[in-house]
C-alpha cells in the first residue's frame, strides 16, 4: 500500500506492464470490472496473481447487485435492485430484511472465495423525486428507518466475511437528476435541505472507507465538486458527518470531473483527499498521479495501524453450504410472488 491509488486492469489477466508496475508501486487497491471477469476460476487466478506481486494491495469490486452487477455469467449473483427491497419492506419488513441478508451473504461468500478484499457498498444516498434512476435504483429508498435497517444488514454481513465496506457517495448523490458518469451534476438545494442527505453517513461514520460524490453543491461550495472542495471535505465530511477513515475519490474518469490528471492530483493534495480512484487502466495516467499525489498524514497513520492487513477465515467458508442460501432466497421470492 505504498501508493494511495486504486487502479484498474485492461483485461481478464495481468499484462506484463501491469504486473511490473503493481509490483513496483504497490497501489492501495486494484478494482475489477465486468471486462476483467469471465468465470469463477479465472477470477481466482487473477486475484492470486495480484496478491503474489503485492501482498497488501486490496482487491475491490463494485458488486451492489441489480443494476450494478459485474458478474453477468454468475446466476447466483443476479439480484434485484436495492430500491426493490425498499418497496418490499413497505409491505413485508421481515421479508425484506431476510432477502437483503441473503443477498449480502451470498454475494460476500462468493467474493471472498474469489479473493476480493472489499465490495464498494453500501450506497447511502437518499433519493428525491427527481433523483437520477441510475442512483435511485441503487438505494434502499427515501425512508430513513428503512434505509438504515437494510444498509446495516449489508454492512454487518460484509464485516462478517472480513470484506471492507465503502460508504458512498458522501455527502450524497441523491440531490441531483444527473448521472455524474455522464455530466457534472449541480445541486441548488438549500443548506436545510442538504442536511437530510447527511443523516445516514453520520450513522455509519465509523466505517474505514468512504467514496466522495462528484457533485457540485452550490450552497456549500459553488466552485468545486465535493471531491475537490476543501469546505465540503473539511467542514461537512470530516467535521459535520464526523468521518475519520480513508476518503477516496469516485472515479476520476467520470465526466463530472472536468480537470486533467495533473490538476486532479494537485486539487486532491490541497483538500486532503486520502486516495485517488482512477479506472482508466492507463499507466501513463497512473505514473502522473504517483509523481504528483502525496500521502496524507491520515493515510500514513491508518496504514501504519495495519487496519487493512486481514485474512478471512477459511473455516467460515468451509462450513457454508451456499446452495442452501441461494435456494432459500429464491424460495422466498416464489412464495411471495415477487
Amino acid at each position: 500500500m505504498k501508493t494511495p491509488l486504486i487502479v484498474s486492469l485492461k483485461s481478464n489477466k495481468l499484462s506484463s506492464k501491469e504486473a511490473l508496475n503493481i509490483s513496483k508501486y504497490k497501489p492501495f487497491g486494484v478494482i475489477l470490472f465486468a471486462r476483467n471477469i469471465n468465470n469463477f476460476n479465472q477470477v481466482i487466478s487473477l486475484n492470486k496473481s495480484i496478491k503474489k506481486i503485492s501482498k497488501y494491495t486490496l482487491i475491490f469490486v463494485d458488486q451492489e447487485g441489480g443494476i450494478v452487477n459485474r458478474f453477468k455469467n454468475f446466476d447466483d449473483l443476479k439480484f434485484k435492485d436495492n430500491y426493490d427491497y425498499y418497496k418490499i419492506y413497505q409491505k413485508h419488513p421481515s421479508l425484506a430484511k431476510q432477502l437483503v441478508y441473503l443477498k449480502s451473504f451470498i454475494t460476500s461468500y462468493y467474493l471472498v472465495r474469489m479473493g476480493f478484499d472489499s465490495n464498494t457498498v453500501p450506497v447511502l444516498d437518499f433519493p428525491l423525486k427527481n433523483t437520477a434512476e441510475f442512483i435511485k435504483k441503487r438505494t434502499f429508498g427515501p425512508d430513513f428507518d428503512t434505509a438504515y435497517t437494510l444498509n446495516k444488514i449489508m454492512i454487518d454481513v460484509n464485516k462478517q466475511f472480513s470484506l471492507f465496506p465503502v460508504i458512498k457517495h458522501i455527502p450524497g448523490h441523491g440531490v441531483t437528476a444527473k448521472d455524474s458518469h455522464l455530466s457534472l451534476p449541480i445541486s441548488k438545494l438549500s443548506l436545510k435541505d442538504l442536511e437530510r442527505h447527511l443523516v445516514l453517513f453520520s450513522k455509519f461514520k465509523n466505517i474505514n472507507l468512504a467514496m466522495t460524490a462528484h457533485i457540485q453543491y452550490n450552497s456549500w461550495d459553488p466552485n468545486y465538486i465535493a471531491t475537490f472542495s476543501s469546505t465540503i471535505i473539511k467542514k461537512i465530511i470530516r467535521k459535520k458527518i464526523g468521518f475519520r477513515g480513508l476518503l477516496m475519490s469516485d472515479d476520476l474518469m467520470m465526466k463530472a470531473n472536468t480537470y486533467d490528471i495533473n490538476d486532479s492530483a494537485k486539487l486532491a493534495n490541497e483538500v486532503g483527499l486520502d486516495i485517488l480512484l482512477d479506472c482508466s487502466s492507463d499507466w501513463n495516467r497512473y505514473i502522473e498521479i504517483i509523481k504528483n499525489f502525496k500521502k496524507t498524514k491520515n493515510y500514513s497513520d491508518i496504514i501504519a495501524k495495519k487496519t487493512f492487513n486481514h485474512k478471512p477465515s477459511s473455516k467460515l467458508l468451509e462450513s457454508i453450504n451456499i446452495n442452501h442460501y441461494v435456494q432459500l432466497y429464491n424460495e422466498l421470492l416464489k412464495i411471495y410472488g415477487i
